[in-house]
């Protein structure tokens, strides 16, 4: 018996593996195709939305407020029309570029002179003809004016020589114009040193060395001041002189000293000399005052001292000494006990 074999053709054998083969690529292409469409963002759908910048803010309160550009307002056309406007907005101009320098050729030889010159001689001779034509006036209240003034400075101008003199056996003093200075307190009376009763006779005396052309003035005092006749100096007259006594006399002695207050009377007349008689009592000059009555002193003025009191000077030193030292006068203590002894 024979076998049969049956052979089916080749191409029936790779149908079948073609159609798998190709449906796999068919599934790989659209696996790719859904992940691009799967990743890829699509539009909303309706209105969009524009992003914008969001300001938070964080009050005091823990509260956060989130600010867009609606909460701000926008600068509106005129506004921007008046920053373009105003020249304060505008930019710096540019700098000017500096002038060219001009050649030395240019800048060689002397700088050309007007044809007309005016001669200095011409100028001169009109000048004269201008001032003798001119003329000016003054009125009679400049007149006066001017005689008042020429008569204040011919007083206060020294006049004659000046003279010296002396107190209690003190030294020269010299000058035109003297103030007697003298402690009116209680202890300057008769019953303390009797010191002003003495002072009679010696300012008298003194005062008649003086010539009409010299002035003098006589000032007490305690707490307060008092001048002769009136505040200011007077002249050496005989009228004046014979009142000098009579004055002193006058004069009581009582209350507490104040030797700042006296001194500032005195040097209010400037003087060219003070003779400032006193015991030195209670309260003494400290070294500020020393110092204030030296500024105020007039130029070339001197302060001569004389010191009062029972038995010998007990200090060497003390503000008196420093006041005569400081203002270009003398000092003499008097011990007033010899006096008893003499009379």
């Amino acid at each position: 018996m024979v076998e049969q074999t049956t052979i089916q053709p080749p191409h029936r054998k790779w149908r079948p593996l073609g159609m798998s083969f190709l449906t796999h690529s068919l599934l790989v292409i659209l696996f790719i195709i859904f992940g691009i469409f799967a990743r890829t963002p699509q539009p909303e759908t309706g209105t969009l939305r524009r992003a914008g910048v969001v300001l938070a803010v964080q009050s005091e309160t823990d509260t956060t407020e989130y600010l867009d550009e609606s909460d701000f307002p926008e600068e509106s056309q005129t506004e921007a029309q008046t920053k373009q406007s105003d020249p304060s907005n505008l930019p710096p101009p540019a700098m000017a570029a500096p002038p060219a320098t001009p050649d030395i050729s240019e800048l060689a030889g002397p700088p050309t002179l007007p044809e007309a010159l005016i001669d200095a001689n011409d100028m001169s001779e009109a000048i004269q003809r201008g001032s003798a034509d001119s003329h000016y006036e003054l009125s009679k209240d400049d007149l006066k004016l001017i005689a008042a003034d020429q008569k204040l400075i011919k007083s206060r101008a020294p006049v004659g020589d000046p003279t010296t003199i002396s107190v209690f056996g003190s030294g020269g003093v010299s000058g035109r114009s003297f103030v007697f200075l003298i402690d009116r307190s209680f202890s300057m009376g008769t019953q303390g040193l009797g010191v002003i009763a003495a002072a009679r006779q010696e300012l008298a005396e003194a005062i008649n060395q003086l010539e009409p052309y010299h002035k003098f003035q006589i000032v007490g005092y305690h707490q307060r001041t008092h001048t002769m006749l009136r505040r200011q100096l007077l002249t050496a007259s005989e009228t004046n002189k014979a009142k000098v006594p009579e004055h002193i006399q006058s004069m009581a002695a009582f209350g507490s000293t104040n030797h700042e207050n006296g001194l500032f009377a005195a040097l209010a007349f400037k003087p060219d000399a003070i003779i400032f008689m006193t015991d030195g009592g209670y309260p003494e000059l400290n070294s500020g005052q020393l110092k204030m009555i030296q500024k105020l002193a007039p130029p070339g003025c001197e302060i001569h001292c004389i010191q009062f009191g029972i038995g010998p000077l007990q200090s060497t030193k003390n503000f008196m000494t420093e006041l005569a030292q400081q203002n270009d006068g003398s000092f003499r203590y008097i011990d007033v006990s010899k006096w008893k002894q003499e009379n």
